[in-house]
């Protein structure tokens, strides 16, 4: 089975659907699913949108944890958050940890106001450098979520990134998830985007290249008709560049067996 490992329901104010919903739609779709609400510390535009009582998270949703219905969380990395969300890794008991860069220099990615002034180059150093730092900090997470995210909302032309324009940084990133035995999420929301694949493709070939193994699939799934969507093009993704589909279940890496 297929797990979409990247998804936001109850606990995640920005999402449109119940657990029960993304339950049936994984159902229905033939696939696993690990629920991955919103976790980010010192959000500089809110800094207390994307935080929830996880006790309460895992309690509540404790009954419908089964083989193919897991409980995790998406934590947002910035620098001055990774000491503590490390112990908020540790002290519960969470299936699947994603670690997401949503800002960069304590700026919200999501906002226009972040790029003004910033060229499309300066913008993507600026959010590989604060990765980098991250990384550094050693955070506690199982697999690095949607590398292309900062694409969704930058207003430059040119919708992709590229790794030949930032190939260093691209590989310092790269080094420091294999060193610490990370999986890469390929997250699917974005490969419909003319020319995504194929530029997303370049930056997994070489994450394979570097001695990286591991992806997961992640729709980012905040309503229910997104879950499962563009599986097929992540499929060929990861068999085109070598690399081996997982999903992760109390914290320990599991191998897909692809339909």
């Amino acid at each position: 089975m297929l797990f979409d490992t990247h998804m936001h329901a109850d606990y995640s104010c920005d999402a449109e659907m119940t657990i029960q919903e993304a339950m049936e739609a994984a159902k229905k779709s033939g696939l696993g699913m690990i629920l991955t609400e919103h976790w980010d510390r010192y959000y500089p535009t809110n800094p207390e949108a994307f935080l929830f009582d996880i006790n309460e998270y895992l309690n509540k949703n404790a009954k419908y944890r089964s083989d193919s219905v897991l409980l995790g969380i998406e934590m947002g990395f910035q620098p001055s958050a990774i000491e503590e969300d490390r112990l908020v890794a540790k002290s519960h008991p969470f299936d699947e940890i994603v670690g997401s860069m949503h800002c960069y220099r304590g700026l919200d990615m999501y906002e226009p106001a972040t790029y003004e002034g910033v060229t499309k180059d300066q913008a993507v150093g600026y959010y590989l450098e604060d990765s980098i730092k991250c990384l550094d900090r050693k955070p506690n997470f199982d697999t690095y979520g949607h590398i292309d995210y900062i694409c969704r909302y930058w207003p430059y032309e040119d919708k992709n990134l590229h790794y030949q324009e930032h190939a260093d940084l691209w590989d310092e990133v790269f080094r420091r998830l294999i060193g610490q035995d990370r999986s890469l999420e390929i997250n699917t929301r974005r490969l419909r985007v003319p020319g995504a694949v194929e530029t997303l493709t370049e930056l997994y070939m070489r994450y394979q290249e570097l001695g990286g193994k591991y992806v997961t699939l992640g729709s980012d799934a905040h309503v229910t008709k997104a879950i499962g969507a563009n599986f097929d093009l992540a499929v060929k993704m990861a068999r085109d560049c070598g690399l081996q589909i997982v999903y992760y279940k109390r914290r320990q890496r599991h191998l897909c067996e692809e339909k």
